[in-house]
């Protein structure tokens, strides 16, 4: 049994690393990050998310398999729905955001050399609004449970051929499922974080255009995820 049991978590772990790049989880962690560049604070908020979700998943796994309780439908299919309202509204809220920025072209003059280069003038994240960092990082969390409620049906489906009614081995499976989760998430966000510094620092044009590429597809994908959940 241990030895089937093991191969099972392996499973679980590929599972994992591929679950957590189902569109709708890239999607709500990129337009999270997009609002601002940084390697680390991408990372963050990928962590901040897989912990969320991880969250939710352990404590199914406790209510279903400890208890002997079990998410209804209903509240799935409404984590469903949330799914994609949570996406058009950060997609929304990111446009606005952009709304209070301005894109221009700058003249610089050292001696007799004439330079131009991209400025962002009116970023509302440097207005005196204190507080919001930490605001900010409760977000991916949040989306992160939101996420785990609507997707636990499938990542719960191995428990019971694992665990053969060992609680113990069902919450090992869960931990080992959202490890994979969360090692997967961080490399996307590591490349994500990545790519938009370099954007930001040299050419920061494309830079302001995926933000709205991101956003824009944040409200797509939000409206498609809800009509198919309604």
């Amino acid at each position: 049994m241990i030895t089937a049991s093991f191969s099972i978590m392996a499973v679980g772990f590929t599972l994992g690393l591929m679950h957590a790049l189902d569109a709708d989880h890239v999607m709500a962690v990129s337009t999270l990050s997009s609002q601002k560049a940084g390697v680390m604070r991408t990372l963050r908020f990928c962590a901040s998310w897989a912990i969320g979700h991880a969250g939710v998943l352990v404590t199914s796994g406790l209510l279903l398999f400890g208890l002997g309780w079990q998410l209804p439908a209903s509240l799935q299919h409404v984590a469903e729905l949330l799914v994609g309202l949570l996406l058009i509204g950060l997609g929304l809220y990111c446009f606005w955001r952009f709304r209070q920025q301005k894109l221009r072209l700058i003249q610089h003059s050292h001696d007799e050399i004439t330079h131009y280069h991209w400025h962002v003038e009116g970023d509302v994240t440097r207005r005196g609004h204190r507080g919001f960092p930490n605001r900010e990082g409760h977000a991916p969390v949040m989306v992160g449970v939101v996420h785990g409620l609507a997707g636990s049906a499938p990542a719960l489906a191995l428990v019971p051929a694992v665990s053969q009614g060992q609680l113990s081995w069902a919450l090992i499976y869960l931990m080992v499922f959202s490890c994979g989760v969360m090692l997967s998430m961080l490399v996307f966000g590591l490349g994500l974080g990545t790519l938009q510094k370099y954007l930001k620092e040299k050419h920061l044009k494309w830079f302001h255009w995926q933000q709205h590429l991101i956003a824009g597809g944040s409200v797509i994908l939000g409206g498609y995820w809800f009509s198919q959940a309604l």
